[in-house]
């Protein structure tokens, strides 16, 4: 059993039916499943990349994308029930965005020169979990959440409200931070001639903001201090 972050915790019990926040607390504390007959423990979810070379491409930028996209899947909710008077069912919401991502400590392997590991040259991170949810006897709508959360790019499109608001959380997030990472690595680029291999998103954000404010004299400064502080 892993000890989660209070983070992930708080969101978890933010579940209100009983019965599918034990299981999806059970499934993030014990993600072990067993394939061809070998049981594969996940390393922890925390030091999780979120993607290779895309959003979150970072340790940690497991846990960053799964509580962004939680807590945007809530924001929908309670805008969608707020301004069109449609009731929501969170806990479906809730449970598809914290456990859609939770393989994706399997699948990549940042020692590997491709990027991934043996089980994920061979098998997704999607196929993974939606085999787990379906053996560990997870709710329907909860499946077709994280079954369609990538929409029309994904083995199935959504076709119930929770899933559509799934989807559009997972996108807004990913969407969002691609952006801020390309663009912060641009600006770097740009004022030191050299563009920064890894780059979490707080740091990117960080970058765009001082560029935003204070100009190219700002950002070389911070990179100037950064590099000085860094030796």
């Amino acid at each position: 059993m892993v000890r989660l972050h209070s983070e992930l915790l708080k969101l978890i019990n933010m579940i209100e039916d009983k019965k599918l926040r034990q299981l999806v607390k059970d499934f993030m504390e014990n993600p072990e499943f067993e394939l061809s007959g070998i049981k594969v423990k996940p390393p922890p979810f925390e030091e999780g990349w979120g993607s290779r070379g895309y959003h979150h491409s970072y340790k940690g930028g497991l846990l960053d994308h799964t509580v962004a996209c939680a807590r945007l899947g809530l924001a929908l909710c309670r805008i969608v029930e707020e301004v069109y008077g449609c009731k929501v069912d969170k806990d479906v919401v809730l449970a598809s965005t914290l456990v859609h991502d939770i393989y994706k400590t399997v699948v990549y392997d940042e020692d590997s020169p491709s990027g991934f590991s043996e089980i994920g040259e061979r098998i997704d991170h999607h196929t993974l979990v939606i085999s787990e949810l379906i053996r560990r006897e997870f709710p329907t709508d909860v499946i077709h959440g994280v079954l369609a959360i990538h929409g029309r790019y994904g083995p199935f499109s959504p076709k119930t409200l929770e899933a559509l608001i799934a989807h559009l959380a997972d996108k807004m997030d990913s969407t969002l931070c691609d952006e801020v990472l390309r663009a912060a690595k641009s600006l770097v680029k740009a004022a030191t001639e050299a563009e920064p291999e890894t780059l979490t998103a707080k740091q990117a954000f960080d970058i765009v903001l001082i560029k935003q404010k204070g100009g190219w004299e700002a950002l070389k400064n911070s990179m100037l201090w950064k590099t000085k502080n860094s030796k």
